[in-house]
């Protein structure tokens, strides 16, 4: 006599709406503006997680080229007008999905006012613009106009507002915090605006520097971390292992590259850039996943168990289980929850019934993160199974900005020996909150 068994997988999600910025042109989470440039998107290696679409506007004949990684637009398209030819890839390399040819675009950014004209921007001073160089301890900083802007240890927190630097900020070890913050990163020349391709402020988080932003929620700069003068060419770069910019909003650098190097870190709601990079590490990470205000669960609907005597017992994966949470706040946590109905089959007896209480799950590791976050397994392994004769933590999280966790869980069901032949169903429910 053996059983066969089904499970029927369900989930609920609990947490806040959200509302979404709207662009003109490009639609893409990622948008790279560079018209003609080589490798305008450079990925050697280093990975790029997007959720939504990647739209390289180059007609270089070779635009992108994704060397011993991935780079991986989900729920999206990747292309542009030199796909799919000239999306190159070397040493393993790939896409997902596969480039499509797709027409050029506009910056969809091309109307919003820079600084200092949109009521966002702080009032200039009179020159010369005073300078930060913070080495210790904790210190608190008002938006204005800076020269330059450095954390080299401690932690520097930014009041809301906007911060004006036109040389550039470098976060050497040290931590950047903010709240409603838009780092706005202008030319020597400010007020007057950067000449044509000049190479302006930079942004610099190196050796273990963390910084944690999250975007003004009103005004002209809502849902900007960080804006560049238009024709600033000087890039925003993280590097590093331990390295880690967490934007929590948008980056718009028309004119500037958005790089992670070494292992280092970066996640934004949306990115539009000239060109952007990843190297120097298998670890590096560039994710861009818009913000959507709550965070939801997805896996598999139904999973087959597999079959069993009597008195035997059942162990089986169901499938890849994903939380995205996609509320962008500077700090963020959650945690999933599994439970399970009993598994019948007929009319539901007592012969025909496995209870809840031989009904065992263990999460096992992360299979996959993106972004900050630091996750932890409910059940790290088998040995530390709990049965779900009532409801347990699958996995936690904490992190901040935009993020997502992957595991493969395995349920295990112990089949008593006075068990009836048949085919049992039940569900196990996966919620988040």
């Amino acid at each position: 006599m053996v059983l066969a068994l089904t499970c029927a997988l369900a989930w609920v999600v609990t947490g806040p709406s959200g509302t979404a910025r709207a662009a003109t042109a490009c639609t893409a989470s990622l948008c790279v503006l560079n018209p003609s440039a080589a490798n305008a998107l450079y990925a050697h290696p280093g990975s790029m997680h997007v959720t939504g679409g990647i739209l390289v506007n180059s007609t270089n004949s070779q635009a992108a080229l994704v060397s011993g990684t991935t780079v991986t637009a989900t729920g999206g398209t990747i292309g542009g007008p030199a796909a799919p030819a000239g999306f190159a890839t070397a040493s393993g390399g790939s896409y997902s999905p596969a480039p499509t040819n797709q027409s050029a675009v506009t910056d969809p950014y091309a109307a919003l006012a820079q600084c200092p004209a949109a009521s966002a921007c702080p009032t200039t001073p009179a020159a010369p613009y005073p300078s930060v160089n913070h080495i210790s301890g904790n210190q608190t900083i008002s938006p204005g106009v800076y020269t330059s802007i450095a954390n080299l240890a401690g932690t520097l927190t930014l009041n809301p507002g906007t911060y004006v630097v036109t040389t550039g900020m470098t976060i050497s070890g040290g931590k950047l915090n903010g709240t409603g913050v838009t780092i706005y990163l202008a030319c020597p020349t400010y007020p007057v605006a950067c000449p044509v391709a000049t190479v302006g402020a930079f942004f610099l988080d190196q050796t273990g520097g963390k910084t944690t932003l999250s975007a003004p929620t009103t005004g002209a700069f809502s849902g900007f971390s960080f804006i560049a003068d238009r024709n600033n060419t000087a890039a925003v770069t993280v590097s590093g292992n331990g390295t880690q910019i967490t934007g929590g909003g948008a980056i718009y650098t028309a004119s500037g590259k958005l790089a992670a190097a070494s292992g280092g870190k970066a996640s934004f709601t949306r990115a539009v850039v000239d060109t952007v990079e990843t190297s120097g590490s298998n670890s590096t990470q560039i994710s861009v996943i818009p913000t959507t205000g709550t965070p939801s669960i997805s896996l598999p609907s139904t999973a087959a168990l597999g079959s069993a005597a009597p008195g035997g017992t059942v162990s089986a994966a169901v499938g890849s289980v994903t939380v995205s949470d996609g509320r962008g706040l500077a700090t963020s946590t959650w945690t999933a929850t599994v439970s399970a109905t009993s598994f019948t089959t007929g009319g539901g007896t007592a012969a025909e019934t496995i209870t809840t209480s031989n009904v065992s799950y263990w999460s096992g590791p992360a299979t996959s993160t993106n972004g900050t976050v630091t996750a932890s397994p409910g059940q790290s392994d088998a040995s530390a199974r709990q049965t779900l004769g009532s409801s347990r933590s699958a996995f936690a999280s904490t992190g901040n900005g935009n993020s997502s966790t992957s595991w493969s869980p395995t349920v295990v069901i112990t089949i008593p020996a006075a068990a009836v032949a048949g085919t049992y169903t039940g569900t196990v429910t996966h919620s988040v909150a």
